[in-house]
C-alpha cells in the first residue's frame, strides 16, 4: 500500500544534462509548457499514468474537450473513403 506523501515546498536542486535542459527549453519555447515547474509536473503526471494510474475525471474532461472541438465540424467525404481521400493527397 503506497504511503501518503506530504506536499512540501522546500527547494530542491537538481543537475540536468545538456540534452535534458535543451528538451525543457524547447518545450517552453514551443508553448507546450509555460515553465520548468509545469514541465516537471507534466512529466511526473505522465509517469504516474504510465504506471497504470487511470484518472476518470481527467478522462471525462478530455472527452468533453474533444466533443467541444467537434461542434460545428462537418466532414463531407463526397462519397469517398478516408483511404481514398488520403491517397488523393498524394496525386500531386
Amino acid at each position: 500500500m503506497p504511503r501518503a506523501i506530504k506536499e512540501c515546498s522546500l527547494p530542491m536542486s537538481i543537475t540536468l544534462t545538456s540534452k535534458q535542459q535543451y528538451t525543457i527549453e524547447q518545450a517552453i519555447q514551443s508553448g507546450l509548457v509555460a515553465s520548468v515547474d509545469e514541465f516537471i509536473g507534466s512529466a511526473l503526471g505522465a509517469l504516474s499514468r504510465q504506471n497504470g494510474a487511470f484518472d476518470a475525471e481527467r478522462a471525462k474532461l478530455a472527452v468533453a474537450r474533444i466533443r467541444e472541438l467537434c461542434k460545428g465540424v462537418n466532414l463531407d467525404l463526397k462519397g469517398k473513403s478516408i483511404r481514398e481521400l488520403a491517397h488523393s493527397g498524394h496525386e500531386y
